[in-house]
């Protein structure tokens, strides 16, 4: 029997000058991306932004104590790893507009649009691939026509606007004043969970991420009461019943979700619900509100879908390629197959890569 070692450099020869192509650069994207190159592929790693990580770039560390694992620390390791490898090219602020070939794919790009300071010429006009993989990742459900005045009061912000000020600025203010919030509203489920506007599925990642926040603003925001309102409360990883019975303790928790939010004279945030205890409607005010937005998928799926002959589910996310729901060579990971957290994302992208590899020794590897 040849040894692991041997087939390791065997197939490391194997495939060596095969090319492949890795849409989005978010962490299942440079997760993918690393795994390919060690193999020893060509990767050409494309988005649609200027710069690498996507949205969990912008994700602040929750960690506390101890580690929380929120995965932010991942995103940045994976990033620093595409960085350092040779044969991982990036192509930023670019889009593919045309696909032919079969088997071998030949790519056409154009400018996405996004890409400060692109010029004609700054990435190649095509390319060519030995096996495809779609990393577009999700967008955040817009608010604005829910009755929460998002987009409307500056003081009613979602969990990435959050995330963002926090990675920003260490600290959680309000933006209409830039005041420390006494009193702050998680809100969960806003545009997931949701018939009505066809949104049935769980973003999964809401819940966790709220309280981990939560927590987070408390520790370095002393003082700051926050209530948490929720449908039910989605597990989180391993350490889950540890950190919500943590939570649990500093968060106030109510099982219900608000009817609407109006602003006061003093620019907070006065919110309605039914209270499930003594069953009736009650006013709430709070400094600042948190909306867990749901993850949906990009808008661009339709698109790229088509210009590349893949199948989307009915839901507008990426099918999987097990059992030849997707055309040869091209393969589909992390978000961009529905909500998933970034420990799910690199779990997805890891098996992605190996079945790019496999498909590209010719399905010899075991």
């Amino acid at each position: 029997m040849m040894s692991s070692d041997r087939a390791f450099k065997e197939l490391f020869v194997n495939l060596k000058g095969k090319q492949g192509v890795v849409i989005g650069a978010g962490v299942a994207g440079l997760t993918a991306a690393a795994a390919l190159s060690r193999w020893g592929v060509q990767v050409w790693l494309i988005d649609k932004a200027p710069v690498i990580g996507g949205h969990a770039i912008q994700f602040s560390c929750k960690a506390i104590e101890g580690c929380v694992q929120c995965g932010a620390c991942q995103v940045h390791e994976r990033a620093q790893q595409v960085s350092r490898q040779k044969n991982i090219t990036f192509v930023p602020g670019a889009r593919i507009v045309r696909s032919r070939g079969n088997g071998r794919l030949e790519l056409t790009l154009a400018a996405s649009g996004q890409g400060a300071g692109q010029s004609a010429g700054r990435f190649p006009d095509t390319l060519n691939a030995d096996a495809l993989l779609v990393t577009t990742g999700f967008t955040v459900y817009d608010p604005s026509h829910k009755p929460y005045g998002y987009g409307q009061f500056a003081n009613v912000l979602t969990n990435l606007d959050a995330e963002r000020i926090l990675h920003a600025t260490g600290a959680l203010a309000r933006p209409s004043d830039g005041r420390l919030p006494r009193r702050m509203a998680f809100i969960q489920c806003v545009g997931s969970r949701d018939h009505r506007i066809g949104h049935d599925w769980c973003s999964k990642i809401c819940c966790g991420s709220a309280l981990r926040m939560a927590r987070l603003v408390q520790s370095r925001q002393p003082g700051t009461a926050v209530t948490f309102f929720y449908i039910d409360v989605q597990s989180f990883g391993r350490q889950f019943q540890a950190i919500y019975d943590g939570c649990r303790e500093r968060i106030r928790t109510v099982r219900a979700i608000p009817a609407d939010i109006r602003k006061t004279a003093d620019d907070d945030m006065q919110v309605t619900y039914f209270d499930p205890q003594d069953r009736n409607a009650t006013d709430a005010v709070f400094d600042l509100v948190v909306l867990s937005a749901g993850l949906t998928p990009t808008a661009d799926n339709a698109v790229l879908a088509s210009v590349l002959g893949m199948r989307l589910l009915e839901n507008g996310f990426f099918c999987p390629h097990d059992n030849d729901t997707q055309p040869p060579g091209m393969f589909a990971a992390g978000a961009a197959l529905g909500p998933m957290s970034i420990a799910e994302s690199i779990d997805s992208a890891g098996k992605a890569a190996f079945d790019m590899v496999r498909y590209l020794d010719g399905g010899r590897l075991r």
